[in-house]
């Protein structure tokens, strides 16, 4: 993670990567929320329940798999919140590493490399394509960490509607 201040997105821009996320049918099921966003970061959280917990009692690998995911995808929304609306965000790869069992709610914080996103956004905007990596760290309600994961996200731009075949 890096120690650099984060930068502030609209209020507007941060709803609508809330709501997208929320809107996520897995995620309400789970009850994954986003509960901050800004320009390459993200925090979330997931309560303990327990329909989700493992045969040890402790939270399943998937809830923490599926927080990491999804506020990995924020700060990825974050980051390029101004070209959403014509750009689709996929993930391609989410490296996971299990360090500890999960007890109580969790917290995770995803961050990118600010220094990387001037990149980034120049191969946007000259190749309608983009990538970047997203750290993830999930804590447990006894804060310490249970779960470190690394998110390679994909930004391409969406077809044009004459390239659809739609006049």
């Amino acid at each position: 993670m890096t120690a650099s201040v984060p930068a502030t997105l609209p209020a507007p821009a941060v709803a609508a990567v809330k709501a997208a996320l929320h809107a996520i049918p897995m995620n309400a099921t789970v009850g994954v929320q986003i509960t901050d966003v800004g320009v390459g970061w993200a925090t979330g959280e997931c309560p303990d329940t327990a329909p989700f917990r493992n045969h040890l009692g402790t939270l399943h690998a998937g809830a923490q798999f599926l927080l990491a995911e999804a506020v990995s995808g924020a700060a990825f929304a974050g980051a390029f919140a101004p070209q959403l609306a014509q750009a689709v965000p996929l993930i391609e790869k989410l490296e996971t590493h299990y360090v500890d069992r999960a007890t109580g709610d969790l917290q995770a914080r995803a961050e990118a490399d600010l220094a990387q996103l001037p990149e980034a956004y120049a191969q946007y905007q000259a190749e309608g394509r983009a990538r970047l990596v997203v750290q993830v760290s999930v804590t447990d309600g006894e804060a310490k960490e249970v779960m470190r994961a690394v998110a390679h996200w994909y930004l391409r731009a969406r077809p044009a509607r004459s390239e659809r075949g739609v006049g």
